[in-house]
């Protein structure tokens, strides 16, 4: 009896000195991502609605940008710039300084390893209200693979100008979205904001100078900005 007593007590001990992982959660075997690679558009452009199926679809799914893509470049909406030039429309100076800032963002597009052609959209392609349906369809028209729709919204910190008479404090607004037009997905958008604040100068003629100056920065550095992070996703995707 005593042997027996000997060799439970032996076993227990022995049970209680096994290393055991201690708060150790039970594992499960990880399954691979197998969304559905989404190579059309799920869209119903007659009513505009989306079915269940199809939502599921979209959200599990996935889409692959083209190694060589084209892209096109539409500017919804405007800046408050043409508030400083008279009959802004067919104002030389803000004529050039529209263009300046198409020729900014295309500059940092070209950028992108997998972009080889960029086009501007002609507003005349589109209504003055455009959907993005309207939009889809228009780059289309152009053979677009990608559509980049930007828009521009500035304007200077009247607060400011109160108290600081010599100075301009203005800030930017860059809202970016890209549209996969095989698909009518937005694999990409972004929203930048930047502020410039500078002296007024002598060859300013009034603060209206400078606050022009400011602003046109703000939006310059806000469209930089905005053009190397679209070319990290670009090249990164």
């Amino acid at each position: 009896m005593k042997h027996v007593i000997l060799i439970l007590m032996v076993a227990l001990f022995a049970a209680c000195g096994v290393n055991r992982p201690i708060n150790t959660l039970p594992t499960y075997p990880q399954q691979a991502y197998a969304g559905e690679r989404i190579e059309k558009s799920l869209f119903n452009s007659d009513d505009r609605t989306i079915s269940e199926e199809d939502i599921q679809r979209l959200l599990d799914g996935n889409i692959t940008l083209p190694d060589s893509a084209r892209v096109a470049i539409y500017n919804f909406g405007s800046t408050s710039l043409n508030k400083y030039y008279y009959n802004y429309s067919y104002n030389e100076e803000f004529l050039k300084l529209k263009q300046g800032y198409f020729e900014n963002l295309t500059t940092s597009i070209n950028q992108a390893g997998r972009v080889y052609k960029v086009t501007l959209m002609p507003s005349i392609m589109t209504n003055q209200n455009p959907t993005l349906t309207n939009l889809r369809e228009s780059a289309v028209r152009l053979q677009a693979d990608l559509l980049l729709i930007f828009s521009i919204k500035s304007d200077i910190y009247y607060k400011y100008k109160a108290f600081k008479r010599d100075q301009a404090k203005a800030f930017a607004t860059i809202e970016i979205v890209l549209l996969d037009i095989r698909t009518g997905v937005v694999p990409y958008s972004n929203i930048v904001t930047k502020e410039e604040l500078i002296q007024k100068e002598n060859t300013d003629s009034n603060i209206q100078e400078t606050q022009k100056r400011a602003e046109n920065e703000a939006v310059l550095a806000a469209l930089s900005e905005s053009g190397e992070k679209l070319v990290d996703f670009l090249n990164e995707k």
